[in-house]
């Protein structure tokens, strides 16, 4: 009975010790929410880091929670639960496009101490940060880390949620391991720049040697303004299971949007503004200088690259391009003759990037007998939306770009480019503090674009338009339904940041009122037998879309109503004796 009294008495000593090494680094808990102490409240640095570290009993609901206007730098990289899901989030959830109130708390991977250092965050399992100011560091400063993101091992999963992420010397995930997932959700990537390379300033870089296998990439929501470099590099030889762009805004940027040798399949791009993207111009002698990172026939690459390749047919030939906008401004207009009759490295055969495409490209796209999967929709490029508020970005600091691109295509050129900030607001030498609140509107006025994207919902990065975002997310599911029945098959389960399949569900058809095909999307959470059917007011059955034993997963099928008149049908899914129905209109 001793033995037993002190064994426990130990366990309770340990426990103790450990609670109160914690807590020294907690200004507030609410049940496994634990709030942080920042650097300036704990007279110190590296709190979230040490907290992290200590936590070693914490439960599998831990949520770490920072103070907005907190400070919190990173000397050690934090290394996530290797069991569960770590979230790290800021105090408050409303968009840092759109929020008025305090500043989101900063995590940067600087120090002021005038060494460079190189913190980040280390993914062991699966990550969830939220809500946060990221920095890198300042390039000025030579503090900045090649990337942010790390991870110890394949198979892993990020999510990068409602942040503002400023400044980069390369990527901020680079050379994930093979079956990474990411997901970049209503984030502000802004002044990603950093490093006199003018590639390097982006957001992720597939290269990992050995690694030729990922398994998503997902960009949603997301708005870039003022970048250097290319934002997401798709190497030769690097598959990716599913690349999807939905409703982002990328402004100013100079140099690629995708970085695309043109292999890659199962990608979407739908619903997207480019405006004065791809600045940078290619001439032969790059295809030398930028190994890897240019076409591989030395072509021009446009904002969608493809190539055919016996990994491009072996992957499925399928792409998936709808309801975008490009817009160059016509100060752009002379860059290229501008280069020719300079001579810049020597060359006189640039050509401009600022095309939506090369001419192979084209050609794959048109080839629908050879390539049925290839598909390139609606393109609005006349149009600059009557944006509520850019700040100086169309005018002082589109000629600072401008003349960037200009300079950085001479390969002896090694000066990165400059920052777009607020007055009073310059750059520090370490500590960087995001222009709060941000200093632009991209909600914009013009009607026809308001409705010009899939299921009537504006175009771009929807944090812009709160009520519309609110409506597009209650039909989210499908419509990601209907842009992967356009890539490829109309059975499959997408995993998005969100809906990830837990219970059996049915979602409504998309679109809605259709004529004649829609999707209809359902969710069951284990194997077994499946029903699909159709019926009319009578309650006659008229078509029979699944019938048999099913795998757990979520299925997008395709429903055509060609032979059916207009009118109310009811849509009912039967999996183990559960019913479920809904009505769906066809108009036609």
């Amino acid at each position: 009975m001793k033995s037993i009294k002190l064994l426990f008495a130990i366990i309770f000593l340990l426990v103790s010790s450990a609670f109160a090494q914690n807590m020294q680094y907690v200004s507030g808990q609410s049940g496994d929410t634990l709030v942080v102490k920042d650097d300036v409240e704990f007279s110190s640095v590296n709190t979230l880091y040490l907290l992290m570290a200590s936590d070693s009993m914490a439960p599998a609901t831990r949520v770490y929670e920072l103070q907005n206007g907190g400070i919190y730098s990173l000397v050690n990289n934090p290394v996530t639960s290797s069991e569960y899901r770590t979230v790290i989030m800021g105090q408050s959830g409303e968009s840092v496009k759109t929020r008025q109130g305090a500043a989101p708390p900063i995590i940067c991977g600087a120090i002021e101490t005038g060494v460079a250092v190189f913190g980040g965050m280390i993914v062991n399992k699966d990550l969830l940060i939220k809500n946060i100011n990221l920095e890198i560091g300042n390039r000025s400063g030579n503090s900045g880390g090649w990337a942010f993101f790390s991870f110890t091992g394949p198979g892993q999963r990020l999510q990068v949620d409602n942040c503002i992420m400023e400044h980069t010397w390369w990527v901020w995930v680079g050379g994930p391991p093979a079956d990474t997932r990411i997901f970049f959700t209503n984030d502000y990537f802004v002044n990603l720049n950093g490093f006199y390379c003018r590639r390097n300033g982006g957001v992720t870089d597939f290269n990992a040697i050995g690694v030729t296998h990922q398994d998503t990439l997902m960009v949603e929501n997301c708005t870039h303004v003022n970048t250097q470099g290319s934002l997401y590099r798709f190497r030769y030889g690097h598959t990716i299971n599913r690349v999807i762009f939905n409703h982002n805004d990328f402004i100013d940027c100079a140099g690629y949007v995708f970085m695309n040798n043109g292999d890659q399949t199962f990608m979407s791009v739908t619903n997207n503004i480019f405006v004065n993207c791809q600045l940078q111009a290619y001439c032969p002698v790059l295809f030398t200088a930028d190994t890897g990172e240019v076409d591989p026939d030395g072509l021009p690459m446009g904002l969608i690259n493809l190539r055919v390749d016996s990994t491009f047919r072996a992957n499925g030939a399928n792409f998936y391009a709808d309801r975008n906008l490009a817009y160059w401004d016509p100060s752009l207009s002379d860059i290229v003759s501008t280069l020719n009759s300079n001579s810049i490295n020597g060359s006189t055969e640039w050509v401009s990037q600022m095309i939506l495409m090369n001419a192979r490209s084209e050609n794959l796209f048109s080839d629908n007998a050879k390539y049925p999967l290839l598909t390139n929709g609606a393109w609005i490029t006349d149009k600059l939306p009557a944006f509520v508020n850019t700040d100086v970005l169309f005018t002082t600091q589109l000629a600072a770009l401008k003349a960037y691109a200009l300079a950085a295509v001479d390969t002896g050129y090694e000066t990165p480019m400059s920052s777009w900030r607020q007055p009073g607001n310059e750059e520090a030498v370490h500590f960087i503090f995001a222009d709060w609140p941000i200093p632009i509107d991209l909600s914009y006025t013009d009607s026809e674009l308001l409705t010009a994207g899939l299921g009537g919902f504006p175009l771009g990065d929807l944090n812009w338009f709160p009520t519309e975002y609110a409506q597009w997310k209650a039909q989210a599911s499908a419509e990601y339904a209907a842009i992967q029945c356009g890539l490829s098959s109309c059975l499959g389960a997408v995993e998005t940041a969100t809906n990830l399949p837990q219970k059996f569900q049915l979602q409504q058809n998309y679109p809605n009122p259709f004529n004649p095909t829609t999707v209809i999307n359902f969710t069951i959470p284990k194997a077994g037998y499946v029903s699909l059917k159709v019926y009319n007011m009578l309650g006659q059955e008229v078509a029979t879309l699944v019938d048999g034993y099913k795998a757990a997963q979520t299925y997008n099928i395709n429903f055509d109503a060609s032979n059916l008149s207009s009118g109310v049908y009811l849509y009912s899914v039967k999996f183990n004796n559960q019913v479920l129905s809904k009505k769906m209109i066809l108009m036609k």
